[in-house]
């Protein structure tokens, strides 16, 4: 079992990745603090924790050189590693153990790129709503978001002479 402070609870579920919790993130700056403890506990209870303990245990050396820089002061080797992946994402969550086998969630990140995954490309937009227009884009186009990111990477490629992009994902 894995403890979570509820003012960790809070700090997750207001500041964390939308591909962990679901909620867009300008919904969650909204919410109340017992919003924020509810919606982590309904995830973490029904998917997270199992996804933890079962992830793979990584090396602070890995996790250091895995995580964006802004992350690095957070890092403490002395506590457990693990990655998972969830909803297509990687996260990596540092415990600190505790008596009788027990452990205590301490940070929880999303890599945002991995040597791992040569085979993705991660793209910021400027805004939350630029990132918004383009998924409304894309549904009304009746494609997901990221099928329209590599039709358009692919047609822009495919411009180029000498180039020519995969017409669809290859084996």
């Amino acid at each position: 079992m894995i403890a979570v402070e509820d003012q960790d609870k809070v700090r997750f579920a207001k500041f964390g990745a939308n591909k962990l919790f679901e909620v867009e993130y300008d919904t969650r700056q909204n919410m109340s603090d017992q919003q924020l403890i509810e919606l982590f506990d309904r995830l973490w209870l029904t998917k997270i924790e199992r996804l933890v303990l079962n992830g793979e245990v990584c090396e602070a050396e890995e996790v250091d050189r895995r995580l964006l820089d802004k992350f690095h002061s957070f890092i403490d080797p002395q506590q457990e590693h693990r990655s998972f992946h969830y909803r297509k994402a990687e996260f990596i969550a540092q415990l600190l153990r505790q008596d009788n086998s027990q452990y205590k969630l301490t940070q929880l990140w999303r890599v945002a790129s991995s040597d791992e995954h040569p085979k993705t490309l991660f793209i910021n937009f400027s805004s939350v709503e630029e990132r918004e227009r383009f998924a409304s884009l894309a549904k009304s186009l009746r494609i997901n978001d990221e099928q329209l990111g590599l039709q358009l990477l692919r047609n822009f490629m495919n411009l180029h002479p000498g180039y020519e992009a995969f017409k669809e994902d290859p084996p």
